[in-house]
């Protein structure tokens, strides 16, 4: 009974309850003093014209007056800013915890199924073609399980800085086929993929600093967000355009869409856009905070639209750099 009773009314005893109360309690005591000295001024004024005082004494009851309004404003920016700060800190937590519960279940799938298949081929004699199925899978999902701890170890050193990019000198055009191609390895017949260059300069490459494995994760975690968020049988365009100056990489899908308000949000670390969507997937939501990060630390910059809910999205990579004749 006592514990139904509390579960019920726990917000009573909630912090965001207990500031709430402590502002309103302020701000009526604040109303009442402001209140009570305007209705008593005029007495004021009466009891100060009678003192001999200089003339200015009166019009200093309004200095302090305003002083005081200033220190209440200042003591409730205060107080807001820890307001904001404990949401934020609410919303993370939270964050963290679906993390944790999402990455949990990310690393328990691949570590089954390798078992499963480990045990199988130990446990049974299999012909050629079986044990070269199982041996795919087991390959398939070990990589798989590399990528999530990668992902968990790079977004770490790049929210702490300590990352250090290992920089030489990458073309970017072949990068992206080379991507591309793999992703499309990957994943079979299961998305359509249409992958289209622009390229009026012809037989160029466009050449850029940094750090081949991070560029390729980029990618990688573009095309595996389009085809996580699009129903089987969906289409993944890719688009290569490249510039005199810049290079530029536009993934588009027709699945789900991104609302409005969570464009804005899905860069952040550990957010997932679900809302309204109609499929329903797994993942660490690092993906794109990665993405993010490194096309940032490489120079470039990298935007997300969407016309809304079911509509589809597109995602806009671009750097600037220095172009080159292939070589070779």
């Amino acid at each position: 009974m006592i514990k139904s009773i509390l579960k019920r009314f726990g917000w009573l005893v909630h912090p965001i309850t207990a500031f709430v109360v402590a502002q309103i309690c302020w701000a009526l005591l604040v109303f009442t003093w402001i209140w009570w000295y305007l209705d008593r001024e005029k007495a004021i004024s009466a009891v100060l014209a009678k003192v001999p005082a200089p003339p200015d004494l009166q019009a200093g009851q309004w200095i302090i007056l305003l002083q005081g309004g200033i220190l209440l404003a200042l003591i409730l920016l205060g107080l807001l800013m820890t307001f904001i700060s404990q949401r934020k800190q609410v919303r993370l937590n939270r964050l963290h915890e679906s993390f944790l519960s999402n990455i949990t279940h990310e690393l328990k799938t691949p570590i089954a199924s390798i078992r499963l298949a480990t045990e199988t081929m130990l446990l049974r004699e299999l012909n050629p073609e079986d044990r070269r199925k199982f041996l795919g899978r087991t390959l398939s999902e070990t990589i798989r399980l590399q990528n999530l701890v990668d992902s968990i170890l790079v977004a770490a050193r790049l929210e702490s800085r300590s990352y250090t990019v290992q920089r030489e000198t990458i073309d970017l055009v072949a990068l992206v086929e080379q991507t591309v191609a793999q992703f499309r390895d990957r994943i079979g017949t299961q998305r359509e993929i249409i992958f289209e260059k622009i390229d009026p300069l012809k037989k160029k490459e466009f050449l850029i600093d940094g750090d081949t494995i991070q560029l390729q994760m980029v990618f990688d975690n573009l095309l595996s967000n389009a085809f996580k968020y699009t129903s089987e049988n969906g289409q993944i365009k890719v688009l290569s355009t490249l510039g005199s100056k810049s290079f530029s990489v536009d993934i588009q899908d027709n699945g789900v869409g991104i609302e409005k308000d969570a464009l804005k949000k899905i860069f952040d670390k550990f957010y997932r856009a679900e809302g309204t969507s109609r499929i329903r997937v797994q993942g660490s939501g690092l993906g794109l905070f990665i993405a993010r990060s490194v096309v940032l630390e490489h120079g470039g910059n990298l935007i997300a639209e969407s016309e809304g809910p079911e509509k589809g999205a597109e995602f806009h990579v671009e750097f600037q750099g220095k172009i080159a004749a292939r070589r070779g």
